[in-house]
């Protein structure tokens, strides 16, 4: 892989900021704090994703404001993209083939196959490293940078060094080989060997004793034998029981196989709540229609009218008409809110015209232009070998189909600019919403002809009785108005009636809310139907169905995906070829009488032994002897769990020690020959061989003699260090070949091994692209370089 140019949208301090890279030795050079670092880590982020906050390191989020990520181009074996990353929480990766400008459905996964085997740490282990790696060698203690060298051909050793030094110190802190040791395991054993020659004084008193002892001894070893071959036979069962178990889990996954193979339509929870509401608000008004009939007519009526001026059924009907008009302008702003929508989902607020048939013609017609030119290409070819002054009429054609591809390009950018850059796609799709903001504002302008209409009516309806009752019109708030006159009109009938006039009030008032009733049951009737309609059933009862059969469906579905998640993909395999489950049964009731078995043969075993141990404490009669063994048994008991944990901490140290070697072995015989070369050429022939034997590295000078890493000054040994490091990552680059990141690598070389260090980079930049990053930079040879 090669990087051929990264592009910051926003990046710590780089906003907007563009960088070309040559193929081989990029260098980079800038003064502290113009920007290496970040470009560096721009790199390791694109390909491998930006860090987060939670790891606690730099995560550089842009100074101005800018978007966070970019861009970066790359090419993969002749193969030219562009990786896309933006975002730093929710980063979105995107990877378009330069070619043809197609975009790659999954790029995490096409990404991470083409870095395989290499993950953000294993690149930084290989092809990645700075000053400051070169800086911790000299803060090392001989030993440890001796396993540092030793085993940088594994990656991430560095790690597993750390816990064998944690796990070997805590070890020699338990105990001391030498005899005259005062750590707790020394004196621990001291003080059991001593017990242990204090009961051995007083065995010798008891010989019954210790010949019984031996019968115990052999006794317990046949038990061992025993629970032995219990604990096999009861793995087998447990292994045969799970067997089966998930056969049965298999099987009904298979019977809820055929369950869910049938797709059933889902009903949303809002919808089912919805329909309860209406059913029970319908009930309401129902019932309350009901009662107030019965109400008017229980209700005495009269004809003994007093008042001469009657506005309750106008006012009534105005109401009525106030509310239509509400209803009119809470759907002018609902549509409104649409447009609002549409119109947001565009840079400058502005919904562009629909596109023209023409437009379409060439947006759908992707081809067209390809095919001319291929069709000229190929009258061409035909002409060439038969008629060859046809060869300008093929000519003419791929001329046109040229002229043809390039229109097209020119009047997508311009539909592209007309939507604010927009994908194609997005355009295609869009188009429907711009034909149905047409129609809002069409139904807009009707909406506000009916609102201006009904206002308008209103007001005249309003006028003579607010002239009647003294009442000032207000043009806003009609509702406001109309409770006011109604409740003036109301007084009035109070004043100038007597208890008939209140009676018909109180029938009036009655019939006003058996109407109100009426609109809303008829509003929430219409609504039912329409829900039921939506889902294709007749009844609350079939939809309260119909969801149950979904929610089942959707429970069955969950449990085969879960019953098939807990059988494993070998027994899956096996599980398909199990024909009957009898044999299986069988199998697991012969093993459970073999067990059954082998555990009566221990209990008899166990209570022959408890027999045996029982006679023999009848045969010790000091209570001193029982105390001290007793006492013995519990230093025994915790010696050996003290000095296993000592011992398993010494294993486990050795066992590191030895992957480590093993892992870094298999790589030395390809390093040893090319940095060897490197680290003589950047000794000036001082040293002429590098030497791995078992754990230990040596290096050979020019006389001969031989030099441990110790022995070697600090500028040698980060010489030793790199020369190490780029051999690995050239043996690595075999399998996979990705850029070298060196980050001032070489600050405390002197000019002449600096100068050796850049020729050995342009060498190594042949094969693979080095990028170098440095605060100055100086060279006999012209190199590619930016200036920060």
């Amino acid at each position: 892989m090669r990087i051929k140019q990264v592009e910051i949208s926003g990046f710590g301090r780089w906003s907007q900021k563009k960088f070309d890279f040559v193929n081989d030795l990029q260098v980079i050079a800038g003064q502290n704090e113009s920007g290496k670092s970040t470009l560096r880590a721009f790199i390791i982020g694109i390909l491998f994703g930006f860090p987060s906050k939670k790891s606690n390191i730099n995560v550089y989020d842009p100074k101005d404001g800018s978007h966070y990520g970019g861009s970066l181009i790359a090419d993969f074996n002749n193969t030219i993209v562009k990786i896309t990353r933006l975002g730093r929480i929710k980063s979105e990766l995107t990877i378009t083939y330069l070619s043809n400008q197609l975009t790659i459905v999954d790029p995490e996964k096409w990404l991470t196959d083409q870095l395989a085997p290499l993950n953000r740490d294993m690149f930084n282990s290989i092809f990645n490293f700075s000053q400051q790696d070169l800086s911790k060698i000299s803060q090392l203690k001989a030993i440890d940078l001796q396993k540092l060298l030793l085993n940088i051909g594994a990656v991430g050793s560095s790690g597993w060094l750390e816990i064998t030094a944690d796990l070997e110190k805590h070890a020699d802190k338990q105990f001391a080989q030498r005899a005259t040791g005062k750590r707790p395991l020394n004196i621990a054993a001291k003080q059991y060997k001593e017990n242990s020659h204090l009961l051995l004084a007083k065995n010798e008193e008891m010989i019954a004793y210790a010949s019984e002892k031996e019968n115990i001894v052999r006794q317990t070893q046949i038990i061992s034998q025993n629970y032995e071959e219990v604990r096999k036979l009861t793995r087998r069962v447990q292994t045969s029981q799970t067997v089966m178990q998930q056969y049965q889990l298999y099987q009904s996954a298979q019977l809820l196989k055929t369950k869910i193979t049938a797709s059933v339509p889902p009903v949303a929870d809002a919808d089912i709540a919805s329909l309860q509401r209406l059913k029970i608000g319908i009930d309401m008004h129902q019932n309350k229609i009901s009662e107030l009939n019965t109400l008017i007519e229980r209700t005495p009526q009269t004809i003994d009218i007093v008042e001469k001026y009657d506005a309750t059924s106008e006012l009534a009907k105005i109401q009525i008409a106030e509310r239509h008009l509400q209803e009119l302008i809470n759907q002018k702003s609902s549509i409104m809110a649409d447009e609002k929508r549409l119109s947001d989902r565009f840079l400058n607020k502005k919904v562009p015209e629909l596109l023209s048939s023409t437009e379409q013609k060439i947006l759908i017609n992707k081809s067209k232009s390809i095919i001319t030119i291929l069709v000229g290409i190929f009258i061409g070819i035909v002409a060439f070998f038969t008629v060859k002054p046809l060869v300008v009429v093929a000519l003419l054609i791929i001329a046109y189909g040229c002229y043809l591809f390039h229109s097209r390009r020119k009047l997508l950018n311009k539909i592209q600019k007309r939507y604010n850059m927009m994908s194609l796609a997005d355009i295609e799709l869009v188009q429907s919403n711009i034909k149905q903001f047409s129609d809002w504002q069409h139904q807009l302008v009707a909406l506000d002809a009916d609102i201006l209409e009904k206002q308008n009516k209103i007001m005249a309806q309003l006028l003579p009785i607010a002239d009647h009752f003294q009442v000032q019109l207000n043009d806003d708030v009609f509702e406001a108005v109309i409770i006011e006159l109604m409740h003036i009109n109301d007084q009035q009938h109070m004043q100038a009636q007597n208890n008939a006039v209140m009676i018909a009030q109180k029938n009036q008032q009655i019939l006003t809310e058996i109407k109100q009733h009426q609109e809303q049951l008829a509003q929430q009737l219409s609504d039912q139907q329409n829900m039921l309609q939506k889902y294709h059933v007749l009844n609350e009862q079939e939809l309260l169905t119909l969801k149950q059969n979904y929610v089942d469906h959707i429970r069955n579905k969950q449990r085969y995906d879960d019953i098939m998640q807990q059988i494993e993909p070998e027994t899956m395999n096996k599980l398909q070829e199990v024909s009957d489950e009898k044999e299986l049964s069988q199998q697991i009731v012969l093993l459970k009488n073999k067990l059954e078995q082998k555990q009566r043969t221990g209990l008899n075993l166990q209570a022959q032994l408890s027999d045996m141990q029982a006679q023999q404490k009848q045969r010790i009669s000091d209570d001193q002897f029982l105390t001290l063994q007793q006492n013995l048994a519990d230093e025994q008991t915790n010696l050996i769990d003290q000095f296993g944990d000592y011992i398993a901490e010494k294993m486990v140290v050795k066992w590191i020690d030895q992957a480590l070697q093993l892992a870094t072995q298999n790589r030395f015989p390809k390093m040893q020959h090319i940095a060897t070369d490197y680290f003589k050429r950047l000794t000036s022939g001082k040293y002429v061989a590098i030497q791995f034997v078992k754990d230990d590295l040596n290096l050979i000078g020019r006389s001969g003699q031989k030099y441990r890493v110790i022995e070697l000054s600090t500028g040698a040994q980060e010489q030793l260090y790199v020369a190490l490091r780029l051999a690995l990552s050239s043996v690595i680059a075999d399998i996979i070949t990705v850029p070298i990141l060196i980050d001032d690598g070489f600050v405390n070389f002197d000019s002449i091994r600096r100068q050796t260090m850049i020729d050995i980079l342009q060498e190594i930049a042949k094969k693979q692209q080095i990028f170098y990053f440095t605060t100055s930079f100086s060279h006999t040879t012209k190199i590619n370089v930016i200036n920060l």
